[in-house]
């Protein structure tokens, strides 16, 4: 399970605590093209991921949206359905098992970086991208809606496009503004050198553990994987990134593996490992009874690390925009602020490439993420059709539109992929927002890349390593003989030789 669709599990989970928030649509331009005149079309449509029904609160908005398209484009009909597993892997499996059969839906929920479809499945939707949207007067293209640094997400190596992103999610580090003034630290840092200097200083005011590094579940630490393997391997990336897309893959680790890029043998590899280490001595020793996607009223471990947080107990926790309205609800608003994962510079390491890292734990992987299927996988699909089906999309990707869905669904969490669709309410995410040129996000054994057993026992290894009760030297050579096995695995499920790769 990649990290994004845990992100998503919070998501649901934050909008059923906070409520959903009435929406007023903005209104657009109105006039029915050329393309969506054909009567007698139904669309069948998958609603957003852990939405719940068309009727339900939180696609309330879609609804309101899906009732005005039917209404001023008479003969075509959206038939919403669920989407067919809470496990994307298991949902792509069904899915390519009705495009065999020519049965699948006509848009689907998909996700960026997905490469277990086979190809033909999807269609390529970039010709239509690359006109003018009909509903947003003076656009020079679709594509040009969207934030520069979104449109390498939704690119394949070849140059396709074949999913339409919606919203970002993106993290960083919650911290507690009065225990900053308290240890005396004026501002937020940008580097791991300062974050290492103000941990120090939050210790020396009193706070024998100002980090809560959470890591009771899944979700964590593979954020820290993501991080500090983007930065430090960024400069390696041309001798395992054979599948060349903006996340890496499955096959991309177990090849990062059998080359040894991807092991404690490789010093920038390992350095990755050494930072981990060095947090200990800043936070508590007892986080695997926490986490940030652990439920609030949980009465047995692992608890949320929100609660320490509202408590004063812990001046620094790990988060992401999808937890603000829960932090709002708690009555902490105005209490905390937020900064961006700081860059792992070449002060810090010599491995590093000095790159920014902002956006690549998070992302653009928020609500909705939508593909159209080719007329190979839907008999259904005519060019007729496709051309009703993209009118209806580009009907609610008109910024207007896409900014009062993402709302709703995320109720104020999430971020607009359209620089010009009204922002939610998140009080510091959109600052967190990448600006510049989009790195390759590396991906490992925590994010899921070789396998759920893989991850678990990747995950169980290193709790133990954050909880003192491992040494380095002990760690280093079991995560390696983990490594080395779960490629093997991966490549003997994947039938993939990775002895060519050598």
């Amino acid at each position: 399970m990649r990290h994004n669709q845990k992100m998503k599990k919070h998501l649901a989970a934050t909008a059923g605590l906070a409520g959903v928030a009435a929406m007023t649509l903005v209104p657009v331009a109105t006039s029915q093209t050329a393309s969506a005149q054909t009567s007698g079309i139904t669309i069948t449509a998958q609603l957003p991921y852990a939405q719940g029904k068309i009727t339900a609160p939180t696609n309330s908005v879609l609804l309101s949206l899906t009732n005005q398209y039917e209404k001023q484009h008479p003969g075509v009909k959206v038939n919403w359905v669920l989407d067919a597993q809470s496990n994307l892997n298991q949902q792509n499996a069904i899915l390519t098992t009705q495009a065999t059969g020519g049965s699948a839906d006509d848009i689907v929920w998909e996700q960026y970086g997905q490469t277990s479809l086979p190809p033909g499945v999807l269609r390529n939707i970039k010709p239509y991208l690359d006109k003018p949207n009909p509903y947003v007067p003076g656009n020079k293209s679709w594509l040009s809606l969207y934030s520069p640094s979104v449109i390498p997400y939704m690119t394949s190596p070849n140059g396709q496009i074949q999913i339409l992103l919606g919203s970002s999610i993106e993290t960083g580090f919650m911290y507690n503004k009065a225990d900053f003034n308290k240890a005396g630290i004026g501002s937020t840092p940008t580097t791991w050198a300062q974050f290492i200097v103000d941990l120090a200083k939050l210790q020396a005011a009193g706070f024998k553990y100002p980090l809560l590094f959470g890591w009771g579940l899944n979700d964590n630490p593979s954020w820290w994987e993501r991080l500090a393997g983007s930065e430090l391997l960024h400069k390696q990336l041309p001798r395992f990134d054979v599948d060349g897309q903006v996340v890496t893959t499955g096959l991309d680790t177990a090849v990062g593996i059998e080359r040894g890029v991807l092991g404690m043998k490789n010093p920038a590899y390992a350095e990755i490992w050494k930072l981990l280490g060095q947090l200990r001595a800043f936070m508590n020793p007892s986080g695997s009874e926490y986490d940030i996607g652990a439920s609030l009223n949980s009465a047995s471990p692992p608890f949320s690390t929100l609660t320490p947080f509202v408590q004063g107990k812990a001046p620094i926790i790990w988060g992401g925009s999808w937890k603000e309205p829960v932090l709002d609800s708690l009555g902490f608003s105005g209490k905390y602020g937020i900064f961006a994962e700081p860059t792992i510079t070449t002060t810090t390491s010599k491995y590093s490439a000095n790159l920014s890292t902002r956006g690549v734990i998070g992302g653009p992987n928020g609500f909705p993420e939508w593909s159209v299927t080719s007329e190979q996988a839907d008999h259904t699909m005519t060019p007729a059709k496709t051309k009703v089906v993209m009118n209806f999309l580009a009907w609610l990707y008109t910024p207007g539109h896409l900014g009062a869905i993402v709302k709703n669904e995320g109720d104020g969490a999430l971020i607009p992929v359209e620089p010009a669709a009204p922002a939610g309410g998140s009080v510091g995410m959109k600052g967190l927002l990448p600006t510049g040129k989009v790195i390759t996000v590396v991906d490992g054994p925590l994010e899921g890349t070789l396998g759920a057993s893989a991850e678990s026992a990747a995950m169980r290894l290193v709790s133990a390593y954050l909880s003192d009760d491992m040494s380095f030297s002990s760690f280093s050579s079991q995560w390696q003989s983990l490594l080395v096995s779960a490629a093997q695995q991966w490549a003997a499920q994947n039938h993939v030789n990775l002895a060519k790769y050598k």
